[in-house]
């Protein structure tokens, strides 16, 4: 009767004239990008061009550029940032990545943050100092206000000296007092308007000499007051000058890495600008600032919103302006700004979202490498920042700085990197960049020139050899990914006030994804939930809702993105906010206040079922014939189920991101059958109307397992050191368990092969061949025909029809990681590390050797087991 029905459903979704979708068309945008790092900027053109193939061969379609510090021993080829040499190598790349179909991008800046050797130190990032004294009446004569850090005073300027009194009898005076006009060369004298005791508190504006972080040659100097509009302006005047004077087009993007400015709580107009904006004087309740007054603490809320605003306007969005000034748009990453994250990430072209760190889905078969990892402090409530920002003002791409520290250095494999890229995906990235890939000099001995925090998607890295598999499933993904417009349910309004109020060790509040969870733990909770109750979302601030309209039935932003509820969690709402949302509460629109209520949910959008009740990690976007999904099962269980779809369709069809291949979609009574195997993912596109499905359904039932276990030999290719055996295995193992001292060391491709008899009928049925555990990843050729590279878990490839009657030959060519080699290395004493600054740390930010590292596993870790497809 099932049967039945299945072809009952194809017969209907075939019927009609319209065509299916095939692939969305790819481009430079949606392939892979990487962060391109330049260790001292020490290029030639040769190596230059010789890198630049490399990537583009394997599928990366843009190059962001970072320069470093760089190598020992090689500062004479070092060029210096911004000078006429350096700039002519730009134009010479941008020149090569016309050639290869690369974009190239470009830090505004080298290290982070921005800053460097044209900052000068009254414009370098700011701090608040201040000398707070109790004294009599009579004390306040020739009183020293200065700051007591001797070195602090040739770096502070005044800003006020203020008298509060807090026991002056029949005083009816102001309850503070500006008595800046009294003070002179450190000294206060000053005589009381009535006797008692005063509090003096004298503010000065410091610098906080912090410096550019892992700077190149020409780009080392002082980070810049991000606050200053004069200091900022200042900074891009030097990158105007050198693209103009040298005649070099300017790159596609200008690129901002994480804000991490750190003790910058102040900037010379502070008080002018906090005045202008909240309505009152910021020095008449200094006391309330630090705390010595309570206040529910919105004194210390207007100073962090009114820092909000200084970073938007005067750095954000002022670079933003010089940028396309100059036709360039800006990426950039808000995290660990001071500000309210979604109007900075939505005041650029690109929002960027960063991982950083592994995430332990426990997915079935996933080797963990346990202690050679650390926690991704990016869960999805974090990496759902910048997408909002994307999705409520209508911009197409949302990237991400991915997978770092998401192991240690020589330990982090292609099936690793991709369940926390499908999270990344789920969330709303759809642009992904590789965090990253450092210039080498082709010829230089291995490991060549590397980053110290990086995933190293690099030619001297042993996973190069398959990650071309790994970016065309990026490819595909993304082709989706940017295709149409985001379908999320609803709106929740981010309660950054909340978190304003909210007193620390520190007056500046910065949102870096490491303390998130500190400052926000219920509103993390509360979007987690809203996921698992079957719902997506995207955060909006006060700025963009007060722009958006209930439309329809809807609320709609500005830019015409659609939702069909407002969610508000928070607890403080400006008085506007709450009169525009009691406004669309009256014309009709969903209200709804708190994540955790679920009848009111229901009433407003349906659950999507395959989160609920499969714990299936999804996003939907809308498109011109209907709707289109991204599904990734990033759970320890197999999933086999038809589901119902939170939306209306007719038909639907199935796209495989892994290997390229389309399906019908098999579908009973309107539910769609999902089968996803642990760490599996899949793109489903669904249809408004009848549409011709002219596909096969995909085989998913494995049966009659053969394990193919005898006759194997082992030998090698790309081997590093060589190899120069072949061996016998009885039963398939990892070959640095061999009793051969040159397989334990060795970095590169092991070539296990035997023969498996078949009879006619045998050989013409469908197979799949399930690898078990592969370390690390597998290309499988059958009597010398491709049929896949399984480089994910879980590590299975159809076969197809690929066999024939009588003998046939089954090659596997599995590559392994560099851990086992840079091992050997260190315990030889050989002297790899050579670069400048930070000379390669651990995971933990630690110098470390690698001498003590067991064998990391490396082969066929398992059986090899053939079934039948159905």
């Amino acid at each position: 009767m099932k049967k039945n029905i299945l072809i009952i459903s194809a017969i209907i979704c075939i019927a009609l004239s319209a065509s299916a979708q095939t692939w969305p068309s790819q481009s430079m945008q949606t392939k892979p990008g990487s962060r391109w790092w330049w260790l001292g900027s020490a290029l030639t053109q040769k190596d230059v061009s010789w890198n630049m193939q490399q990537y583009s061969l394997h599928g990366i379609g843009t190059l962001e550029i970072t320069p470093l510090y760089g190598v020992q021993d090689n500062d004479k080829n070092n060029i210096s940032f911004l000078s006429p040499q350096w700039m002519q190598m730009l134009k010479y790349i941008e020149q090569e990545g016309l050639k290869d179909s690369i974009e190239i991008d470009m830090n505004c800046g080298t290290g982070w943050p921005f800053g460097g050797p044209t900052v000068p130190i009254n414009e370098a990032a700011c701090k608040m100092v201040y000398n707070d004294l109790i004294v009599n009446d009579k004390d306040c004569k020739n009183l020293d206000i200065n700051i007591k850090d001797e070195k602090e005073r040739n770096y502070a300027s005044l800003e006020r000296v203020m008298a509060y009194p807090i026991e002056v009898k029949k005083y009816k005076g102001p309850a503070a007092i500006n008595i800046t006009e009294f003070s002179k060369d450190g000294k206060l004298n000053w005589k009381a308007p009535k006797k008692g005791t005063w509090r003096i508190i004298s503010l000065y504006a410091s610098r906080t000499l912090q410096k550019v972080k892992r700077a190149a040659p020409g780009g080392e100097g002082y980070v810049i007051d991000h606050f200053d509009s004069l200091a900022v302006a200042h900074y891009l005047d030097r990158f105007e000058k050198a693209f103009d004077n040298n005649n070099v087009p300017y790159p596609h993007t200008f690129f901002n890495d994480s804000y991490e400015v750190y003790k910058a709580d102040w900037t010379p107009t502070l008080l002018k600008e906090f005045e202008k904006r909240r309505g009152y004087k910021l020095e008449d309740h200094l006391p309330e600032l630090l705390g010595d007054i309570k206040d529910d603490n919105k004194v210390l809320s207007d100073y962090r919103e009114t820092l909000s605003d200084l970073l938007i306007n005067n750095f954000t969005s002022q670079w933003t302006a010089w940028a396309h000034s100059h036709g360039v748009i800006t990426r950039n990453q808000a995290h660990g700004s001071p500000a309210n994250l979604i109007d900075t990430y939505a005041a650029v072209d690109i929002p960027e979202i960063e991982g950083f760190g592994l995430t332990d889905f426990g997915i079935k078969g996933l080797r963990k490498d346990t202690g050679n990892t650390r926690p991704n402090y990016s869960d999805l409530s974090m990496l759902k920042y910048a997408p909002s920002a994307s999705h409520i003002t209508g911009k197409q791409l949302t990237s991400s700085e991915t997978f770092t520290w998401l192991t240690e250095h020589f330990r982090t494999s292609l099936s690793q990197c991709k369940p926390d890229m499908d999270l990344m995906f789920v969330a709303g990235v759809n642009h992904m960049f590789f965090h990253g890939t450092c210039y080498t000099p082709q010829n230089d001995p291995w490991p060549g020139w590397k980053f110290y925090a990086s995933i190293d998607m690099s030619p001297t890295n042993s996973i190069w050899r398959d990650a071309p598999y790994f970016m065309q499933y990026i490819n595909r993904c993304q082709s989706f990914l940017q295709w149409g417009e985001p379908d999320n349910d609803f709106l929740v309004y981010l309660p950054v006030r909340d978190m304003w109020r909210e007193r620390s060790k520190e007056f500046l509040m910065q949102f870096s994804i490491e303390t998130m969870a500190k400052r926000a733990p219920e509103f993390i909770k509360s979007i987690l939930n809203l996921n698992n109750l079957g719902y997506d979302c995207d955060y909006i601030s006060d700025k963009y809702l007060l722009s958006t309209d209930y439309i329809n039935g809807m609320l709609q932003t500005a830019a015409g993105t659609r939702y069909k509820g407002l969610i508000v969690p928070a607890k403080i709402l400006p008085s506007d906010v709450e009169a525009h949302i009691e406004k669309l509460k009256i014309q009709g629109a969903h209200i709804i206040y708190g994540c955790d209520n679920k009848e009111e949910l229901e009433q407003s959008a349906r659950p999507e079922v395959m989160k609920t009740e499969l714990g299936l990690k999804t996003i939907r976007r809308r498109n011109d014939k209907g709707y289109h999904y991204f599904i990734s099962n990033l759970t320890p269980n197999d999933v086999n189920s038809y589901v119902d779809l939170a939306i209306n369709f007719n038909c639907a069809m199935w796209f495989n991101p892994i290997n390229g291949e389309q399906y019908a979609a098999e579908i009973n009574d309107g539910k769609v059958k999902i089968v996803l195997k642990s760490g599996e993912s899949l793109i489903l596109e669904t249809f408004d109307k009848p549409t011709s499905i002219n596909l096969p359904i995909r085989k998913t039932q494995m049966t009659n397992p053969r394990e193919i276990n005898k006759g194997w030999k082992l030998s090698f290719i790309e081997e590093h050191p060589v190899v120069n055996k072949t061996f016998k295995i009885d039963s398939l193992r990892t070959w640095e368990t061999l009793e051969d001292d040159s397989v334990k060391e060795t970095m590169g491709t092991g070539v296990y092969t035997t023969t498996i008899n078949m009879s006619k009928i045998e050989a013409n049925k469908n197979y799949a061949i399930d690898l078990g555990d592969v370390r690390e990843s597998a290309r499988v050729y059958i009597n010398g025909n491709f049929i896949g590279c399984a480089w994910s878990v879980p590590f299975i490839l159809n076969c197809k029809k690929a066999f024939k009657a009588g003998i046939n030959t089954l090659r596997i060519e599995v590559t392994n990681l560099p851990a086992n080699r840079i091992a050997a290395m260190d315990r030889k004493g050989i002297k790899w590390r050579k670069f400048n600054e930070i000379n390669f740390v651990d995971i933990n930010y630690k110098k470390t050797s690698y001498a003590d590292w067991q064998p990391v596993k490396s082969g066929l870790n398992g059986k090899v087991i053939l079934y039948e497809l159905k």
